[in-house]
């Protein structure tokens, strides 16, 4: 579908829910019809800039933090076309056919869509029937509902001949439904001498498909196939979440790189980085890019620059991208900082609370990238970056400079928890004992390969609590359930952090508005977090819920479900996993497991 429009999407969803390699729905521009692709590997991004490729491209952006960790020299925005007249295979995002079987919804024949049973017309992506369709009402066919796919991350048709025993040279196939559930769909050959049929009855079956291997397909690369990579291949449905988790590393802008004068020289930041071990032909290198005249400012402004960034960015291999930030946090306890796309100001801690949060920080402005690494299938990614991001799949066939990336510039919440009071907590037998029956359950659910998530009381607690304050905030603030999204600072020994920032998660206007600010002052904050925790209190699932018994089918959470505590996924940053409101209420008869169970007691 490279040369045929086949939709929109929103900038912001490319990175995460609808990145390469992931499935997305579309209608046909005119008819209406429908369509499924694949969105292609990067090399599709430059192949579609014309002569600005990778960080040179217009729509570049950096944030040396990120950079450094994830070993690029910088950051490109979703492709859009700047220009009104600009051609229109130009600075697109361009997705593949897939799957490429599709069904007519009238009378149920099964096909390729390239195989010439189907009507196209003038090149249009599109597919109609022409035995069901007439020039007044066309029958469009619709891409099947089944695909295959592994944890390995490729992608792949569903077998239909196989999956019957067929082995016609020429087979007719049909897909009809003869009853409720998958036991009545029932996939039929009606080529001559042949009709062998099966429903897809246990078709979702991990070993549904055993026998069948993974032939190693990734139709979003333009490589070939990988081969048989020894996984075993799952059937999952088009459109199923489970298809495509996208892994991404944010960052939020802070001093030093924070100042107005950053955006105009972050891009040149990789030339000087490479001589950062020669400061003294830092002047030479500022005089061959012209950089005085480019920015404005004098050079000596432009080396005092770069020493703090060089200063900023000497940090040890295994400290967390968030480290700087707690940091930086901690400091705006006590004074106002107001640094081009980091302004902080401190707020007073609602007396009331104190017990439980020591500081607030109100961030009238903030700046999150946020980088798409790569994805996964079956499973979400979790456990430390570092780690989790040797099993991530590829968005891209060789490795290149840049990774997607998008920002979003917003305002937040930052909260400190008291440090005494949550080490006290963390410690005690009970707490230890809830936190053990969850890191239980989800090291059974790990797959082979997979890291072990934080299931630490202190991480546990501060999740909850952020997705809890979140449900709250979007009720008394009016901001959407997708609007707000955590960011979670937690560390034991050097890296000792204990606080979380609820911040706005939109590209749009809404989170600039200064609602969410406004509702972290003292008088207001109080309430809110009260509300929250009675709010956690009780569960229209409960008992089943506070006991756990509701998320038997989802292992890697405690006393958690959509009544509760789960939030958009696109608003946490664990796939709404490890969570558990007993670590903020208690459970029945042992109070003194929640960290805030004598307040939940004190509001029930």
């Amino acid at each position: 579908m490279s040369k045929n429009r086949a939709g929109k999407l929103r900038r912001s969803h490319v990175v995460g829910t609808y990145g390469p390699g992931a499935i997305v729905d579309f209608r046909a521009p005119g008819s209406g019809a429908p369509l499924s692709g694949v969105i292609t590997g990067l090399e599709e991004w430059d192949a579609a800039a014309g002569k600005a490729k990778g960080i040179a491209h217009p729509q570049a952006i950096n944030e040396p933090r990120l950079q450094k960790i994830l070993n690029v020299l910088g950051f490109r925005l979703p492709p859009v076309r700047l220009e009104k007249d600009a051609p229109t295979d130009v600075d697109v995002l361009r997705a593949v056919r897939f799957p490429l079987w599709l069904q007519c919804p009238k009378c149920n024949v099964l096909s390729f869509a390239d195989d010439g049973i189907w009507n196209e017309e003038n090149g249009k992506p599109e597919r109609s029937c022409p035995r069901c369709s007439d020039e007044g009402d066309r029958v469009y066919a619709v891409p099947v509902r089944f695909i295959v796919a592994c944890a390995g991350g490729h992608l792949d048709e569903f077998p239909w001949q196989p999956w019957i025993g067929c082995a016609c040279a020429n087979p007719q196939l049909y897909l009809t439904m003869e009853g409720p559930g998958l036991a009545g769909k029932k996939v039929t050959c009606r080529a001559k001498g042949c009709g062998m049929n099966r429903s897809l009855e246990g078709v979702f079956s991990k070993d549904a498909l055993k026998g069948f291997g993974c032939r190693g397909r990734r139709p979003w690369l333009a490589a070939a196939p990988e081969g048989n990579c020894g996984e075993q291949t799952r059937v999952l449905q088009r459109g199923a979440s489970n298809v495509y988790w996208g892994a991404t590393l944010s960052a939020l802008d802070i001093p030093p790189f924070s100042v107005d004068l950053s955006d105009v020289f972050g891009r040149f930041w990789g030339a000087f980085e490479k001589k950062k071990d020669q400061p003294e032909k830092w002047p030479d290198l500022i005089d061959d890019l012209s950089l005085t005249e480019i920015a404005g400012v004098p050079k000596e402004v432009l080396l005092k620059m770069l020493k703090e960034w060089k200063s900023a960015l000497e940090t040890n291999d295994d400290e967390p991208i968030e480290w700087a930030e707690y940091r930086q946090f901690d400091l705006s306890r006590t004074t106002v900082i107001s640094e081009g796309e980091f302004q902080t100001a401190p707020e007073a801690s609602p007396p009331e609370l104190s017990p439980y949060v020591s500081d607030v920080v109100l961030a009238q402005r903030l700046r999150e990238v946020r980088a798409l690494v790569g994805f996964t299938r079956i499973t979400p990614p979790s456990g430390p970056f570092r780690e989790v991001r040797q099993r991530l799949s590829r968005l891209s066939i060789t490795a290149l400079t840049w990774l997607p990336a998008t920002e979003l510039r917003g305002e937040g919440i930052f909260l400190r928890f008291e440090r005494d009071r949550l080490e006290e907590w963390e410690k005690r037998a009970e707490v230890l004992e809830q936190a053990a029956g969850i890191e239980k359950r989800v090291r059974a659910d790990l797959r082979p390969g997979e890291v072990m998530p934080d299931c630490s009381p202190r991480f546990l607690m501060l999740h909850t609590f952020a997705h809890a304050l979140m449900r709250q905030l979007s009720l008394e603030c009016g901001y959407g359930s997708s609007a707000l999204r955590e960011r979670l600072y937690v560390g034991k020994a050097r890296y000792d952090m204990g606080g979380v920032l609820i911040h706005t998660g939109s590209p749009d206007s809404e989170g600039t508005l200064g609602g969410l600010v406004r509702q972290g002052r003292e008088n207001l904050l109080a309430p809110t977090i009260r509300s929250a925790i009675r709010a956690m209190s009780w569960c229209s699932s409960d008992p089943l819920c506070i006991t756990g018994t509701t998320t038997l089918s989802s292992p890697r959470n405690g006393a958690a479900c959509h009544a509760c505590v789960l939030v958009p996924e696109t608003s946490c940053q664990q796939f709404n996993s490890l969570l558990d409101r007993a670590m903020l209420v208690g459970v029945p008869g042992k109070v003194t497991v929640g960290f805030f169970g004598e307040l939940a007691q004190e509001l029930s």
